[in-house]
């Protein structure tokens, strides 16, 4: 999968900046951005090649226009990224109202914590065409004995996730590889698939 990445140019890039990058190149994409030095593979690069775009950044909106536009033109998704707080620019407003651009523009509020959860939804998405996560909604009360939870700071902090993440992330496995599961939650695909 190919994304482009699409932030406001620093002298150096923010921490936001590599949060992105690193989060979409350790799960398996291929990142081309207006960040990362140009390449031959990368001058000779069309956007028809492009799988989705991401842009980050409040104040891009001139600068990415021309990248929103040829990507809706393709029909390739986009993940435009707000800090929590900023408003959509007006120049943008309009395509979250249009019933057949919004399919392809997705907005997201993020926060450090947040945005690896909005850049991986956006490669389902780009993916699939679905969201394959759910927005997490009960609330569970969990105790540990010392010993799990060391290990679970221990791990989680090398995977830099959450521990209510990991721990979402080893049941939706779970979820996905139990076979006996799969078959009593899809009753009606598994008569259709017999027919």
């Amino acid at each position: 999968m190919k994304i482009y990445f699409f932030s406001k140019k620093t002298a150096e890039q923010t921490d936001v900046q590599k949060k992105i990058i690193k989060f979409l190149k350790e799960s398996g994409v291929l990142v081309f951005s207006n960040l990362l030095e140009r390449t031959r593979e990368t001058d000779n690069l069309s956007f028809t090649n492009m799988n989705g775009l991401i842009v980050e950044g409040d104040d891009v909106v001139s600068e990415a226009g021309y990248f929103v536009a040829l990507a809706l033109a393709q029909e390739k998704q986009i993940l435009y990224l707000l800090p929590k707080g900023f408003v959509l620019p007006d120049q943008l407003r309009f395509l979250l109202e249009d019933k057949k651009l919004k399919k392809f523009f997705h907005l997201a509020h993020y926060s450090p914590k947040s945005i690896t959860d909005h850049l991986a939804d956006f490669i389902d998405l780009t993916e699939t065409g679905e969201l394959r996560r759910e927005v997490p909604t009960i609330k569970f009360t969990l105790r540990f004995t010392p010993r799990a939870d060391r290990y679970l700071n221990w791990t989680c902090q090398r995977k830099n996730l959450a521990k209510a993440d990991y721990l979402r992330k080893l049941i939706e496995e779970q979820i996905i590889s139990d076979v006996d599961y799969q078959k009593f939650s899809k009753p009606e695909s598994a008569q259709k698939d017999k027919e």
